[in-house]
């Protein structure tokens, strides 16, 4: 039996789709942030000067001097760690000469690039793709979890 509380917890329970939250965490960037609205339950991204597109410097001041209670920052590019996810795929492959020349690949400055390169030259692209996807959902999932917002798959 649901208790009364319980019932109007479930009804007011806040949403959001996987699919952005996930887009969000991979368009993440310096210029670009994303916020989830606990009134609206949308995902917002602010660029440029715009939010979702359209300029409204109103909302976009309401978001940065607003309450976590309103509008919840995703994650962005320092809490995502794409050089730690690069490191793990590198580590979850066979050894031998492709994890050798991705290892190398991503030591100094261009190492995204270079990575890139020899994910093409070696094949492996599809490979790496999936396995971003799923570190990708596994953070996404972590931040509803976090914010105790339900997933709409």
């Amino acid at each position: 039996m649901i208790t009364v509380k319980r019932e109007k917890e479930l009804v007011n329970a806040m949403k959001v789709k996987l699919e952005d939250v996930m887009e969000a965490i991979d368009f993440a960037g310096m210029e670009t942030e994303y916020y989830y609205s606990t009134k609206t339950e949308e995902v917002l991204m602010i660029f440029d000067g715009m939010v979702n597109g359209e300029v409204n410097p109103d909302l976009i001041e309401e978001i940065q001097e607003g309450f976590i209670e309103d509008y919840i920052p995703l994650p962005g590019q320092y809490d995502i760690n794409d050089y730690r996810i690069m490191e793990e795929f590198i580590h979850e492959l066979p050894e031998g000469r492709s994890q050798d020349i991705l290892a190398s690949a991503i030591r100094g400055r261009g190492a995204f690039r270079r990575f890139e390169d020899k994910l093409y030259d070696l094949g492996l692209e599809q490979e790496w793709y999936q396995y971003r996807d799923e570190a990708y959902e596994r953070i996404a999932r972590k931040w509803c979890e976090q914010y105790k917002i339900e997933i709409e798959e």
